[in-house]
């Protein structure tokens, strides 16, 4: 379970933020001082809040944050009142390792869907709550949606992951907040993380017990030093050896988000087109970390001179299988190649067909019969941008998974 220490500026100084504002606590460290001493305890990521751009100051804490980005190399997320495409983007050109959207996730999917799809892998939303409902405009605006009403289209947008945070005042109890945090984990596959309720180490011990929450942000407890960063990574980091099995959900497995078993059907001649296939892969593991992708004729070891076709037939059969979808790269897709029998075979079988496929209008009879197997086509843009290709297509296939298993 990863443990992410956070730092909350107000008016350049490190606070602990108060659900009504005016109530804040004031800390006796420097931002500086902060980022330092977590730094030397083992912090693998930081989180750095800026509660002025959240509560919509005309002053904000960016230029400070910034150097701090600039004079450490461990990755650091930013959040506080990051509301445009163009912030999110600044950030990411300052060094944010990734940024954390509030109000304007609720408020503008749209956006948020653009920029997951601009930094795959690099914007996570932040549910704040206050009584099972969740608060924007820096938790002063109470709407009308439950988190459970959004987390799954969230999801959809190719969001890397979500925060809970109930904001109900520091002396409350948080089993509520800690409750709704593990059920909203249990509708997504994404990663989803707990904030404010961590008070001493046996809640650590307990969120890891939890085998749905995949870390803890911790600003207050650490502040004070009612627990210590080098004593939380060291519970965080124990095994635990008695999970309930009925604590196990469709989207975990003993503890990790269950994964999609993909087998990518590719096979081209070409060279150049097999070196495509392979980034390809490479794109569609780096950004969804819960999909794993076989290229059976890279990946398998088969001995191709010794073997007949029905043996090579069988081991096809076996990884298919295994495997949960099989993608179909139509593009340049060969006559003779055995993605014919790798597509009968999975729709024999009942496996979900995803074709890739670009946007362009002249299509050969091999293509076209193999598109008419297909259960779903994702277009892409062809290019000189290999990357741009990629990405497109990894946001649209995660997307689309993510639907179908739900």
């Amino acid at each position: 379970m990863l443990i992410i220490p956070e730092i909350q500026l107000q008016d350049g100084k490190v606070v602990t933020r108060a659900a009504i504002e005016g109530d804040d606590i004031v800390h006796d460290i420097s931002a500086r001082d902060a980022v330092r001493k977590f730094i030397a305890d083992g912090a693998q990521m930081l989180q750095i809040v800026d509660v002025d751009a959240a509560r919509s100051k005309g002053e904000n804490n960016q230029a400070l944050i910034r150097e701090l980005i600039n004079e450490t190399d461990v990755p650091i997320q930013v959040a506080g009142g990051i509301r445009t495409l163009k912030q999110i983007n600044d950030w990411f050109e300052i060094g944010a390792a990734r940024v954390v959207l509030g109000t304007i996730a609720i408020t503008d999917s749209h956006l948020v869907v653009e920029a997951a799809s601009r930094h795959p892998g690099g914007i996570i939303v932040h549910l704040a709550t206050r009584g099972g409902y969740v608060m924007i405009d820096g938790w002063k605006t109470q709407t009308a949606f439950m988190p459970q009403d959004l987390i799954r289209n969230l999801q959809m947008t190719g969001i890397a992951g979500v925060i809970h945070k109930g904001t109900e005042r520091l002396d409350s109890e948080f089993e509520e907040a800690l409750a709704l945090t593990e059920k909203l984990s249990h509708d997504v596959s994404i990663p989803v993380y707990s904030s404010g309720t961590v008070r001493t180490l046996d809640d650590i011990a307990r969120l890891r017990y939890l085998p749905n929450i995949n870390g803890a942000i911790i600003s207050h407890a650490l502040m004070t030093g009612e627990i210590q960063l080098v004593d939380a990574l060291r519970v965080a980091a124990e095994k635990e050896t008695n999970l309930e099995p009925e604590s196990i959900t469709q989207n975990v497995n003993m503890g990790i988000h269950h994964g999609i078993r993909a087998y990518l059907a590719a096979y081209n001649s070409s060279q150049a087109s097999r070196v495509w296939n392979r980034q390809l892969r490479d794109t569609l593991t780096e950004d969804n970390p819960y999909m794993e992708v076989l290229i059976p004729q890279l990946d398998l070891v088969l001995d191709l001179d010794n073997m007949t076709p029905r043996e090579i037939q069988a081991a096809y059969e076996a990884e298919l299988d295994k495997s949960d979808i099989v993608i179909v790269v139509l593009e340049g897709v060969e006559s003779e190649a055995w993605t014919g029998f790798e597509c009968g075979y999975a729709r024999a079988h009942g496996k979900y067909i995803y074709g890739i496929t670009s946007d362009q209008e002249a299509k050969g009879p091999s293509q076209q019969r193999f598109e008419a197997m297909c259960d779903e086509l994702i277009n892409f843009t062809p290019g000189d941008d290999i990357t741009k290709s990629h990405a497109e297509i990894s946001h649209t296939l995660a997307t689309r998974v993510m639907v179908k298993n739900q």
